[in-house]
């Protein structure tokens, strides 16, 4: 399954704009925004994919099989991603 561009192009900026703050000379400030921007990045994860997995848990024998499919994995791996972020606030 493809991302939206835009959100693709997105994704690929922030990793790119990570990935740049280990060149800088300033190590330790670097180092504390790379983990502030996990947090964030983190944050955004948790508000969405356990509403998401709850949703889809709801009916998973019927919204399983294509959501495995659409994600390229095994309906067992789709099972494991669903309660993965199901539970990530609990």
């Amino acid at each position: 399954m493809k991302l939206p561009e835009d959100l693709a192009q997105l994704l690929r900026q922030v990793h790119e704009r990570i990935e740049k703050l280990w060149l800088v000379e300033d190590t330790t400030n670097a180092y504390a925004t790379v983990l502030k921007a996990c947090d964030e990045l983190e944050a955004i994860v948790a508000s969405s994919g356990p509403d998401v997995a709850r949703v889809l848990a709801r009916d998973e024998d019927e919204t399983l099989p294509p959501i495995a499919r659409a994600l390229g994995i095994t309906e067992k791996a789709a099972r494991a991603r669903l309660r993965h972020y199901e539970y990530l606030n609990r």
